[in-house]
């Protein structure tokens, strides 16, 4: 598909000498509601491929480019407070992992929800530290296995283990790297974590994801040394995440072909039953140009692909 190939150009680390043909105005709806336009407009602003490309269509992704940049540190340094002030261990999820760790630069990756673990046990420890950094409880989430903080400028939520209401994961703390920067008790997680909170992130979005996601998962499966495949695949049955794991890995090798072969070797088995759900809804999302869903097709797949 014309358009896929613009997308994969458009949001490779390496981009190509020229842009694949394809329909500029759709390709940047698609680019801004997945969250691919700040790299993208780095990509036109600085190599080849962004020669002969209209200034309308470049000026467009240049200005959500530089919104990223702006959004990303201050959000950053605001939260950094009241990491620094944690006086337990905190593993930092979602964009906010990757960002900084898979990604040559800070303003290619929106950081979208920022999510944060921190066993249960620590909760209240750490939410005494948030409120002397300006934070406050703005809600219970989860199922009341996590919480919301903000501080009227950035909002943060915490959660026991790799999505909101999973239960609690003592070895995503021990697995986890730390991360200084940030604060002397913040870790970013192992690569086979973070891929698993990824691919549970998007169930809990009926895989109606944003590629951005995807491309966190191409960058995950590129990391040296590769991921451990076998605790992958146990991990992701012994939390429910086998359906899951199948139909990420099954749309990573759709949009990102250079890492089929690895994103093949992830997908557990599953029955025929399960397998023929998790399919259908992979036909469903597969689209990139597709930006609105039939109404209950994302809460259907939901129930096909979370932990039952």
């Amino acid at each position: 598909m014309p358009l896929s190939d613009a997308i994969r150009a458009l949001s490779a680390f390496e981009p190509p000498a020229a842009l694949p043909p394809c329909d500029l105005a759709l390709l940047a709806e698609v680019l801004e509601a997945n969250g691919l336009a700040p790299i993208a407009s780095y990509h036109l602003e600085t190599c080849a491929l962004g020669a002969g490309v209209p200034a309308q269509f470049r000026e467009k992704l240049l200005a959500l480019y530089q919104g990223v940049v702006n959004d990303n540190v201050y959000r950053i340094m605001t939260l950094r407070g009241a990491l620094k002030a944690s006086p337990v261990p905190v593993v930092v999820l979602s964009g906010l992992a990757a960002v900084d760790w898979l990604y040559p630069h800070l303003a290619f990756r929106p950081l979208g929800d920022l999510r944060l673990a921190v066993r249960g046990e620590d909760g209240a420890r750490f939410a005494e530290a948030a409120k002397g950094a300006g934070f406050r409880v703005e809600a219970v989430a989860g199922g009341g296995r996590g919480a919301a903080f903000g501080d009227d400028r950035v909002r943060f939520t915490i959660q026991e283990g790799l999505w909101q209401g999973a239960p609690p994961d003592a070895g995503l703390f021990d697995r986890a790297t730390p991360l200084p920067a940030l604060g002397p008790e913040i870790r970013r997680p192992s690569p086979e974590d973070m891929l698993l909170s990824t691919v549970a992130e998007q169930a809990e979005q009926g895989l109606y994801a944003p590629l951005v996601t995807f491309v966190d998962l191409r960058e995950v499966l590129r990391l040296d040394p590769p991921l451990d495949s076998l605790q992958v695949k146990e991990r992701a049955v012994a939390l429910g995440l086998s359906r899951a794991l199948h139909g990420s890995m099954a749309l990573l090798a759709l949009h990102f072909p250079e890492v089929a072969g690895a994103a093949g070797a992830l997908a557990p088995p599953l029955s025929a039953p399960e397998r023929a759900a998790v399919d259908a809804v992979v036909r469903s999302a597969g689209d990139p140009s597709r930006l609105t869903h039939l109404r209950g097709a994302q809460a259907a797949a939901r129930l096909a692909l979370l932990p039952r």
